[in-house]
């Protein structure tokens, strides 16, 4: 107790409450600045890990896969018959690859989603297993690069046949044949999961291919594996999957970016790279495995890229290979991390290192909140005598965010794309706005609560999404601003809310990624159940709102000024 009296007696000498209150503003602008660069250490050397295998049932690499030269012929007739489907209804392709599985022996079913052509699924019941557990194999029509899936489907066939002639499997194969990755894929999923009759039990882990027109040949492959809502597959799946790929001598690649050339600053790109694919995962480049989020699926992407150097059977054997591994386990994958950051297909960053970043955006909206409060020259003894008309404006506020978020995803494509143009707009019809007030106590509060609100946004998001949270962060990150700028010039108000509006964000969005981003992420909540759109504009909007709206009340000639009683 006398220590701590000490120490009060101390601050209260050398007058550091008011000193630091009087540094808030600066402090929030230091605290979103660090955020960055904590980040931007993470590729340092020390700071990350080396991949590895947790779970030691999966031994991956351990067998040999007899998927190999004697099988190119059957992938290479299959191709050639597939590659005469290109052209034909997609329902003529469907019946001749039906035709194929049952040749095999296998039973074919189909999906009929409603909206698009029907997926057909084929299930190959394991000769050890319970019927309990499966795999997925999926091998679409068209891929992501929205090319004809040739090779991947004559792989998929051919590796179809060769797992006929293991007797190891103690888990179900289903090899699934949707049009797409996107709606249709999702809608498969979501049927096996409620109302389709023939299932093979619980999905452990899903691979979905991507094999173009490469011929017999590809020079490496990419692993896509940022699922929908923050979600990512379990990261001993994606180890299993590279350790395979480094036994045969396949280089891979992460975000666009080869393991043959790792260093710091190719681990920064990857990093960043990681954040945004998965902030914008559902939006733009969907490629399949984004469809088994929320199911407890683990699921990634690989496509195979280049026309020369690796045969075509390697790329099978890394789908045998994996397959084999998980058909090891005797649970479900739980050893390893399902909360992490690639720095390269061998390096990763776990979420005890990364978590900080956005703890202090947190802090630095909570510090922003304060100053708005603190530092304005309002009287706080003022604040519950105007505490109904807060909650009024915030309630407002966040019933018309309601109304958007069930209106505008009702709209029409050409209608979406007047959508962020026209509310991007919203600071100009702010500015022009002069409401008479009679003081300032009403505004700083509402400015002050609305940072506390984005401030709680991004603590409930830290680690369910962590990429969301950091994002939203950053970009709104100009509305702590407000409260210090609008005391001296209005007009750097009003830049600081049309450069936070999200909006005006989407607007950018869409001259960066060269396409109409909105409406994508309007249709992946739409198609996918991806809840950023619902994000924005129940959590970040709002805020923006109320903060918009109390600036037009503030009187630029009364700010600042300290009461008498504060004299």
């Amino acid at each position: 107790m006398a220590l701590a009296e000490k120490v009060l007696r101390k601050i209260h000498k050398l007058n550091l409450i008011p000193k630091s209150i009087r540094l808030l503003p600066r402090l929030s602008f230091v605290l979103a600045v660090f955020s960055i660069l904590w980040l931007a250490t993470l590729p340092q050397d020390g700071n990350y890990r080396n991949c590895y295998i947790s779970e030691n049932a999966l031994m991956p690499g351990q067998v040999t896969s007899y998927f190999r030269e004697s099988e190119w012929n059957i992938v290479r007739g299959y191709r050639h018959e597939i590659k005469q489907l290109e052209q034909k209804p997609i329902e003529q392709r469907n019946e001749v690859i039906t035709q194929w599985l049952q040749d095999l022996g296998l039973p074919v079913s189909r999906h009929h989603n409603g909206f698009t052509n029907d997926t057909i699924y084929s299930i190959m019941h394991a000769s050890r297993g319970e019927n309990t557990e499966a795999m997925a194999l999926v091998v679409p029509w068209i891929n992501s690069d929205n090319e004809f899936n040739e090779g991947a489907m004559a792989l998929g066939m051919a590796l179809m046949r060769y797992f006929q002639r293991i007797s190891v499997w103690s888990k179900n194969i289903i090899l699934v044949v949707p049009p797409d990755g996107k709606q249709s894929l999702r809608s498969w999923v979501n049927a096996y999961h409620t109302s389709l009759d023939d299932t093979a039990g619980s999905i452990e882990a899903a691979i979905i291919m991507e094999y173009g027109k490469q011929g017999d040949n590809f020079q490496y492959y990419d692993m896509f594996y940022e699922g929908l809502n923050g979600q990512l597959p379990n990261l001993d799946l994606l180890n299993t999957a590279n350790q395979i790929g480094q036994h045969e001598g396949i280089s891979s690649s992460v975000q666009g970016i080869s393991d043959r050339a790792i260093n710091f600053t190719n681990r920064l790109k990857t990093l960043f790279a990681g954040i945004l694919r998965l902030v914008v995962a559902g939006s733009r480049d969907v490629h399949g495995h984004e469809a088994f989020s929320g199911w407890q699926i683990q699921a990634f992407t690989i496509k195979a890229k280049g026309s020369q150097g690796h045969d075509v059977t390697q790329f099978g054997r890394i789908i045998d290979s994996t397959f084999r591994s998980v058909n090891n386990l005797l649970e479900k994958f739980h050893q390893s991390f399902f909360f992490y950051l690639m720095l390269s297909p061998k390096h990763f960053v776990s979420i005890g290192t990364y978590l900080p970043s956005a703890v202090m955006l947190a802090v630095a909206y909570a510090f922003g909140a304060l100053n708005a409060i603190l530092n304005s020259g309002i009287d706080i003894e003022q604040i519950p005598q105007h505490l109904s008309k807060l909650l009024t404006t915030a309630v407002t506020s966040e019933v018309i965010c309601v109304g958007l978020s069930i209106i505008v995803p009702q709209t029409s494509l050409v209608t979406l794309k007047y959508v962020p143009l026209t509310l991007s707009a919203l600071p100009l019809f702010f500015a022009n706005s002069h409401r008479q007030q009679a003081s300032n106590t009403t505004g700083f509060a509402l400015i002050g609560l609305a940072l506390l609100i984005i401030a709680f946004l991004i603590t409930a998001l830290l680690i369910v999404h962590f990429a969301l949270a950091l994002t939203i962060g950053l970009l709104a990150i100009p509305l702590t601003f407000v409260p210090t700028v609008i005391q001296r010039n209005r007009k750097l108000a009003v830049l600081c809310l049309v450069t936070s509006n999200p909006f005006f964000v989407f607007v950018l969005a869409n001259g960066y990624f060269g396409e109409d981003f909105f409406a994508n992420l309007i249709a992946s909540w739409n198609q996918l159940q991806c809840w950023t759109w619902l994000v924005v504009i129940l959590g970040w909007f709002p805020a923006w709102l109320m903060i918009a709206y109390a600036t037009t009340g503030i009187s630029i000639s009364q700010a600042g000024k300290k009461t008498e009683k504060e004299e």
